[in-house]
């Protein structure tokens, strides 16, 4: 529900402060997308021929060539230490047992939040509190949350915040951490699924004083459905293949939202969730990284989500991930770039990520300059971009056939034919979302909101209201 202004004068000012805050990502982005760009094609078309034949060979080429070369050797590096640390665990303290509450902010999820809640009143761990966060729904969420609430024994305590509240569940979790008191902060989403012993195993990383945050691995748990959650299934294979790679040699380890645990002491020294961001876990990760925290993996436990079974949901939730990892990215610009705030591997983790967001972009621009190229009867050759695509292509590839075989125990063919399935969905769904995160960014008057997931039951809630009108 949008938020009520109490005079026009008002609302244009914040539409003006909106738009004004927008100019600072837009100009970045601008910038730093266009700059690369231009420098690309300034090394390949315009350094004059008398300079070139002073070097080994062409600037371009052995440029293209030192950067694959070094993914290349990242990517086996991240292999070998991954199967190294399944081999030979790291070290963590046993009976280390912190004081955990667990949030779970809801918003209209009255399908599922009373079996979630259940569900962990199960949960085998000595000192647990969960805080189940009621935020401004309309529907009978609450009454769900209180009933269970009601036969807790006082292990659950039901928040309900007010219409007037900031949205967003960056400002529902910043509620919640004020009104708890413990060690830890487990983030579970209103849909989620855990294992009885998830906290016991989940803890003892934070042994470690400089470990901030531990994120579990997620799992789809409806591939069954349809091809797009199978595709989701297999896609968090490759997140999982790729962020025990990170752990493992110490890179830039990410938060998924859901099935996180975050120190206290972490999130008190970074003044909270941004409650201006579009995608908490991921903002959350890039301030926890620049302030000098540690975030680990745990492969061994699993959190369980709903995939989303309509292009459109999936759209709109992609979208929603794309523009706020690019925005944090702008945000924490100047953090990144500073000396001594991320370790070399991070630095490396970051520039990949950027690559992700950056090379649709780039090979759009470069496909219009071959086009008016031709057009114009001049040579056209695969450039710089599209090869440093088909090398970055390749890496992609190799991380989901290894993720399926390793983390899904896929046999040899089916993991070969799930990966190519897999990699044709990540081309078509990310390039397309890019592209239009880059006009939103660069073009539109105000910033993207925060808005939910659909889970399945939800479509089906929706599809039969709208049959009704």
């Amino acid at each position: 529900m949008k938020r009520k202004f109490k005079s026009d004068t008002l609302r244009r000012l914040r539409i003006f402060n909106f738009w004004q805050g927008n100019n600072k990502d837009r100009f970045l982005l601008f910038g730093i997308i266009a700059g690369i760009y231009l420098l690309i094609k300034v090394f390949e078309e315009f350094v004059p021929s008398e300079y070139l034949v002073k070097l080994p060979s062409d600037v371009s080429l052995t440029l293209l060539g030192a950067i694959i070369t070094i993914m290349v050797m990242h990517s086996i590096y991240m292999f070998f230490a991954q199967y190294h640390r399944r081999r030979n665990p790291r070290e963590i303290l046993e009976e280390y047992k912190p004081c955990v509450d667990i949030f779970i902010s809801a918003h209209n999820e009255e399908k599922v939040i009373g079996s979630t809640l259940e569900e962990l009143l199960k949960l085998d761990y000595p000192d647990l509190k969960i805080y189940a966060i009621n935020d401004r729904s309309k529907d009978s969420t609450s009454e769900r949350m209180q009933a269970v609430a009601d036969i807790s024994d006082g292990r659950i305590i039901v928040i309900n915040r007010a219409e007037s509240a900031f949205p967003g569940k960056s400002a529902a979790l910043n509620d919640a951490l004020k009104a708890s008191d413990g060690e830890i902060i487990c983030v579970l989403d209103a849909d989620a699924r855990i294992g009885v012993d998830f906290l016991n195993n989940m803890v003892k990383p934070f042994g470690d004083p400089l470990v901030g945050a531990v994120q579990s691995q997620k799992v789809i748990s409806n591939p069954e459905v349809n091809l797009l959650t199978k595709c989701q299934f297999h896609e968090y294979a490759m997140d999982t293949y790729l962020q025990m790679g990170r752990d493992s040699i110490r890179g830039a380890v990410e938060l998924r939202g859901n099935g996180q645990l975050v120190r206290r002491d972490a999130l008190e020294d970074i003044g909270g969730w941004n409650e201006e961001t579009l995608t908490d876990d991921l903002d959350l990760s890039t301030c926890l990284h620049v302030n000098g925290w540690d975030i680990r993996f745990s492969p061994e436990n699993k959190v369980f989500e709903e995939g989303v079974p309509t292009v459109e949901g999936f759209m709109r939730q992609r979208r929603r991930w794309a523009e706020g990892s690019m925005r944090r990215y702008l945000n924490y610009f100047l953090q990144l770039m500073k000396p001594g705030n991320l370790s070399l591997v991070q630095i490396f983790d970051t520039f990949v990520f950027l690559c992700e967001f950056s090379i649709p972009l780039w090979l759009g621009l470069d496909l219009i300059y071959e086009v008016i190229r031709l057009a114009s009867g001049r040579e056209t050759y695969f450039s710089f971009l599209m090869l440093l695509s088909l090398g970055m292509s390749g890496i992609i590839f190799a991380a989901q056939f290894n993720g399926l075989r390793i983390y899904k125990q896929q046999g040899l063919w089916e993991a070969l034919y799930n990966t190519i399935i897999t990699n044709a969905y990540l081309m078509t769904t990310w390039t397309t979302v890019i592209l239009i995160t880059y006009r939103k960014i660069l073009f539109s008057r105000t910033v993207g909101t925060w808005t939910r997931t659909e889970h399945g039951s939800q479509v089906e809630e929706r599809r039969e209201n709208e049959a009704l009108f």
